[in-house]
């Protein structure tokens, strides 16, 4: 075992460092309590970002080494990782196949098994980027692979590192650090500009985490010559690290803008202790046995502690403190036996076969295996037999989403710019366009609602809504700079059009301000409006309910009696002033559907009207047109029996 445990955690150069092990404790620890309890470690998610400074530094120092000495094979460099990272990998993958096969709906089953393949292929941060968006959203805490997004970047990271740093070797061996050196520089930037404008893709995606690997990886070439330090310095870059590390766990959450400058912070943390080195004081915090010995199967332990935890999610049970402990203590476990039985043994095994042997039985016929498993999922519709034929008819529900049907007319942040399309009609079909929608994706939920409120008044409304930017200028709330500025110059651009245009007819809708003091920029941006255009019409806000998509599915599935509906909340404030200064403003509210008797129910007539906890989906958001249809509503017109004004009563009592 001694022996082993001598060859799987040695350095390039021969040395085993036992403070990057206990570094490597402090990465995975501050994961897991970050993931059991957001509010222990607030920004506990930034130990993925040591892992990747760790990772280029053990990565380069060991590559730049053999490229110095002539010695560096690409088989053997992949003949490595292989042996590294897919034995354990693939346990945990089919482990998790397995209980998911037992407990998950028919398209969570679907995604969980793609996932699966993708993550061994090395690609599932962006299957997981495309399907599940924010890391930080209430569905993506259900899915039992997400955590494997790191994994797809550093895997992705080994494709093209060692590739560069012998084209750079070899064009420029004098100035590989000053060029590495520019090119973290320009990394950073990158991170920085994309995480404002893609904020969601530049979390999952390799391009905006470079930085961090490649940081870790000017630190492997700058300590490839032995470097003097005294005490002194080492104990300050030290304890600077510490500062650094510290301050990002506490200080960052799930609201920072992330990765860019922040992930800078833990990065460089992580940089200086590993270049503070090994010390007889300011390391034994690393070095002491317990963290080493979280760090030695701190690989394993990332691995198993989140299928664990993504289940009990999904089965609805509280992580308490009892629970949260047992968790713990069974993640250790497996990951010790994860660690002793097949990562040690795997990789002294792999070490002696030919590379040949090692891509097919460690990474092809894996690969194979999960890609049958995930072909049959899909071919048999994520075997929907296991449950009700119900619950496969409300999950289709869920897949209807309004910017899928209707494409390019709701766009990203980055697609500011974009100018309307004439193809993105809702209502009737003519020639002569009578208005248009603006919003954000709330406005972009109630296309279909729209769609059809409109055709009894034979109107063509324009569809140009776009992600995370109402109405409403100069409101900023929650956004990055570079983000506010995209939304601010599109506001512009369609305020801009419905004053040269004056369209007789313009649809309000967002996710509107819950705030009192939102009042004054609420009521500039509806009086702009109004001054401009004929008719405006605001669509109010729908209920929001926790799990709004996936209870009344589980309930189904579990046969659990949890009551899915919720009471309706009150309106912003400050909606009453608005409609005493703006009578000729029209107000259409959802939850007259949603909401009868002001209890709000997920599902309506046998239709599951959300995707997820607050945006409806698309056959959601028809029905409620066709019930306000039903019920006399137009865009326009209230029912000829009912006063306007009783509508206005029955909303205003919504709010007291």
């Amino acid at each position: 075992m001694a022996k082993a445990l001598g060859m799987v955690r040695r350095m390039a150069e021969g040395k085993y460092r036992s403070d990057i092990d206990g570094l490597r404790a402090v990465a995975v620890i501050a994961v897991l309590l970050h993931h059991l309890n957001t509010s222990l470690l607030p920004g506990g998610f930034v130990g993925v970002d040591i892992f990747f400074v760790i990772s280029g530094f053990l990565i380069t120092s060991q590559v730049y080494s053999e490229v110095r000495r002539n010695a560096f094979s690409l088989k053997g460099f992949y003949q490595r990782r292989i042996n590294r990272i897919v034995p354990a990998l693939a346990t945990v993958l089919l482990a998790t196949v397995i209980v998911g096969a037992f407990i998950l709906s028919p398209v969570d089953l679907i995604r969980l098994n793609v996932s699966a393949l993708l993550s061994l292929l090395g690609v599932s941060n962006i299957y997981i980027w495309i399907k599940y968006g924010n890391y930080f959203a209430a569905d993506a805490g259900e899915a039992p692979l997400l955590h494997t997004w790191s994994l797809g970047i550093e895997e992705q990271f080994y494709v093209i590192w060692p590739l560069f740093i012998v084209l750079v070797y070899r064009l420029a061996p004098r100035y590989v650090l000053p060029i590495l050196g520019i090119g973290v520089v320009l990394a950073v930037a990158v991170s920085e500009y994309a995480t404002g404008v893609f904020a969601t893709a530049a979390y999952y995606l390799l391009p905006t985490r470079f930085f961090e690997l490649m940081l870790g990886g000017v630190l492997g070439i700058y300590l490839q010559q032995p470097r003097v330090m005294g005490k002194l310095t080492t104990h300050a870059l030290a304890l600077a690290g510490y500062l650094l590390i510290g301050f990002a766990l506490f200080a960052l959450n799930a609201k920072s803008t992330f990765p860019g400058l922040n992930a800078l912070i833990p990065c460089l943390g992580a940089a200086l202790l590993i270049l503070a080195g090994s010390g007889d004081r300011h390391s034994r915090l690393l070095t002491c046995r317990p963290m080493v010995f979280i760090g030695l199967i701190s690989y394993s332990l990332y691995l198993w502690h989140w299928p664990l935890i993504a289940y009990l999610n999904y089965l609805e049970i509280p992580v308490d403190i009892p629970v949260g402990a047992l968790l713990i203590a069974v993640s250790i476990g497996l990951s010790w036996l994860s660690w002793r039985y097949v990562e040690v043994p795997f990789r002294r095994a792999g070490a002696s076969w030919h590379f040949s042997r090692v891509f097919v039985r460690r990474f092809a016929l894996p690969a194979l295996g999960l890609a049958a498993i995930a072909v049959l999922s899909v071919v048999f519709n994520g075997f929907p037999q296991r449950f009700g034929p119900q619950v496969s008819a409300l999950e289709a529900m869920t897949q209807s989403r309004p910017n899928e049907i209707r494409r390019g007319c709701h766009v990203t942040n980055a697609l500011y710019s974009t100018g309307p399309d004439d193809s993105c009609r809702l209502g009737t079909k003519k020639a002569v366009l009578d208005g248009i929608m603006i919003g954000d994706s709330f406005a972009n939920h109630f296309t279909g609602m729209v769609d059809l409120l409109a055709r009894p008044d034979n109107l063509s409304i324009m569809d140009y809504t776009m992600d995370s930017c109402p109405p409403i200028p100069g409101y900023d709330a929650d956004m990055s700079p570079v983000y506010a500025g995209h939304c601010a110059k599109r506001n512009e651009r369609v305020f801009s059009l419905i004053e040269q245009n004056k369209y007789p007819y313009v649809v309000l809708a967002a996710i509107w301000p819950k705030e009192a003091d939102a009042r004054d920029i609420v009521e500039a941006s509806i009086r702009r409006v109004v001054e401009s255009s004929g008719q405006v019409i605001v669509i109010l806000s729908n209920q929001h309910i926790e799990k709004a998509a996936s209870c009344p599915i589980r309930r189904l599935m579990f046969g659990s009696e949890r009551d899915c509906s919720v009471a309706q909340s009150a309106l912003a404030p400050y909606w009453a002033d608005v409609r005493a200064k703006f009578p000729q403003v029209r107000f259409i509210d959802p939850n007259q559907v949603i909401c009868p008797a002001g209890v709000c129910s997920p599902i309506i007539q046998g239709q599951l009207l959300y995707l997820d906890d607050s945006h409806l989906n698309e056959g959601g958001s028809r029905l409620i047109g066709r019930t306000l249809l039903e019920r006399g509503y137009s865009l326009l017109h209230d029912p000829v029996r009912t006063a306007r004004t009783e509508m206005l009563k029955g909303s205003s009592a919504v709010m007291n």
